[in-house]
């Protein structure tokens, strides 16, 4: 009896572990509600609102340049993401699941399909993601609004590697395929590797993270993966060194980050580069 009920607090003890980290469930013990940028004179700007359901699961995002320009809403199966809206914008990502986790998601504009993201797994973290471009949207440039980059790390920094992926993809004649490829060191990804086989144009990112909790921790707040991938490791990142190939040339930039923190969880996080200082505040549901 004594050794049933070891085996039977074991399985509890790892199905209760398992759905901590289910793919789609964002359920994180201290949620965010607002978010502030903070430029380098100190100026203070409401950036975000997050609001919550009353199952825990995240309802929407409201972004705010002055006043709300954009809105994000969550749809979910049983508390598993499967479909993001950006109705003013007409943009959707909507996600499916097997028993490995997240299977594949897709992103459309203005209701045409756009991308296509499949993922594969090892050891249950995500070591793949094949992202096919389908150049059959026929609408303006607004499908390349969303820095890929935008949830990672400040957009201004990460203008340079994201105006080399959007000249790729505008430039593309037809459906064109690109490999994300992850290393993982415990629960962070350390380094990450997106590659275009027929251009040649690689980026690899390698970052490194603090011990304390991040707060995005298992969000899809996206419509692109490059920002989800971060958001899929358990610490903060600290220090991102990216190296860009792209036609033949190779550029490289450092980024860093340091935060103030409540306890576990970061009230601030700053990004430097000695000449540059970008802030992020955040407040949590009480």
């Amino acid at each position: 009896m004594k050794k049933a009920l070891s085996i039977m607090f074991i399985a509890c003890i790892a199905m209760l572990f398992s759905a901590c980290h289910k793919d789609g469930v964002f359920n994180p013990s201290k949620k965010i509600s607002k978010i502030y940028s903070i430029n380098s004179t100190g100026q203070k700007y409401l950036k975000e609102v997050w609001s919550w359901n009353k199952d825990n699961t995240l309802d929407k995002i409201d972004f705010y340049d002055g006043n709300i320009y954009k809105t994000y809403n969550f749809t979910y199966d049983k508390k598993r993401l499967t479909r993001i809206n950006d109705y003013s914008n007409k943009r959707a990502t909507e996600y499916k699941y097997d028993n490995q986790g997240l299977k594949e998601a897709s992103y459309y504009s203005n209701g045409v399909l756009v991308e296509t993201y499949t993922f594969t797994h090892k050891n249950g973290k995500i070591t793949q993601i094949t992202e096919t471009y389908y150049n059959n949207y026929k609408g303006g440039d607004e499908r390349f609004d969303m820095n890929p980059l935008q949830f990672v790390m400040p957009e201004e920094m990460s203008s340079a590697a994201f105006e080399t992926s959007k000249k790729i993809k505008k430039d593309c004649k037809s459906i064109s395929t690109y490999n994300y490829d992850l290393t993982w060191e415990k629960n962070n990804v350390t380094k990450m590797t997106y590659s275009n086989y027929l251009s040649g144009d690689t980026y690899t990112y390698e970052a490194q993270y603090d011990n304390k909790k991040n707060p995005y921790y298992g969000a899809y707040l996206s419509f692109y993966f490059e920002s989800d991938i971060i958001n899929q490791s358990k610490n903060n990142v600290t220090h991102i060194e990216y190296t860009v190939i792209d036609d033949g040339e190779t550029y490289r930039e450092i980024e860093n980050f340091e935060y103030k923190y409540d306890g576990q969880w970061p009230t601030t996080k700053r990004y430097f580069d000695g000449e540059y200082t970008y802030s992020l505040e955040y407040e949590y549901t009480k």
